[in-house]
């Protein structure tokens, strides 16, 4: 097997660990633990959007690889990956531009609009790691042309980009605990806990997506310190409807007159 078919295989091993954890967690939650921290109608819309994500990701996904292409055709730069290093710089260089596009979802409204499905449920859980925004990634993309720009195949960034994806997918666990070194360093179960909350103190903080260090260099760390309540200040009013869900703040966006949906207090 060749290097490039086994960066090839990363993504579906990814996907495998994220879809196999959902699937372990949910069952013992709901079946044998019977704690609540999973509800029947809200994993379903988690199901139902995730679905859509997919669906989506197709067809959008093939545009984005092309754009890429197309940058990265265009540099003169080139890192061959064949050293580890060459990976580390990689997968710093995308958290960094991972913690800005994340923070700038929960400031700019029109980015908000899109993420905001990540944050409408009630329930911190491995299914709410699986709500995405269908419409998010026409425009999340534009933050990470630069590591295309600098000289990084976009294969290269696909794989560290399933990678990171399923570090932060798994920090959606409500069943792991505060891990001191891990939560100095990483986001973890109990940084993302906090940046799921509408505990004032806790409203947009821990933006990071693998690394948490971003968080603390630029001002936007927070402790999980108290009991954390989850969701949007103002709870979508269809919660259920996945179409909704998805696309009820770009309708408050795009009607004249309307409030628009400024930060996470949606």
């Amino acid at each position: 097997m060749t290097a490039v078919e086994l960066w090839e295989l990363i993504p579906w091993i990814a996907a495998f660990v994220m879809f196999g954890a959902f699937g372990v967690e949910g069952v013992v939650s709901y079946f044998f633990l019977r704690d609540g921290k999973y509800e029947l109608k809200d994993t379903f819309t988690s199901i139902a959007i995730t679905v859509g994500y997919v669906v989506v990701r197709i067809f959008l996904g093939a545009l984005i690889a092309l754009l890429l292409m197309g940058v990265y055709e265009l540099t003169p730069l080139r890192w061959s990956m064949e050293h580890w290093w060459h990976w580390l710089v990689l997968f710093v260089l995308n958290d960094f531009l991972y913690y800005w596009s994340h923070r700038a979802s929960h400031t700019i409204p029109f980015m908000w609009a899109s993420h905001a499905v990540h944050h409408n449920s009630p329930r911190m859980n491995l299914s709410t790691g699986l709500r995405n925004s269908w419409t998010g990634g026409a425009i999340d993309w534009v933050f990470f042309v630069p590591v295309i720009a600098v000289g990084f195949h976009p294969l290269a960034f696909g794989v560290v980009l399933a990678i990171a994806s399923a570090w932060d997918f798994l920090t959606h666990t409500p069943y792991v605990g505060k891990l001191p070194v891990i939560d100095f360093l990483f986001n973890s179960p109990s940084n993302h806990r906090v940046h799921h909350a509408k505990n004032p103190q806790y409203i947009d903080r821990n933006c990071g997506g693998a690394l948490i260090i971003w968080d603390r260099i630029f001002g936007t760390y927070a402790e999980e310190t108290e009991p954390v309540e989850y969701g949007t200040i103002e709870p979508p009013k269809r919660p259920y409807n996945p179409f909704y869900l998805e696309l009820y703040l770009w309708a408050r966006l795009l009607t004249p007159g309307r409030r628009s949906p400024r930060t996470h207090p949606s």
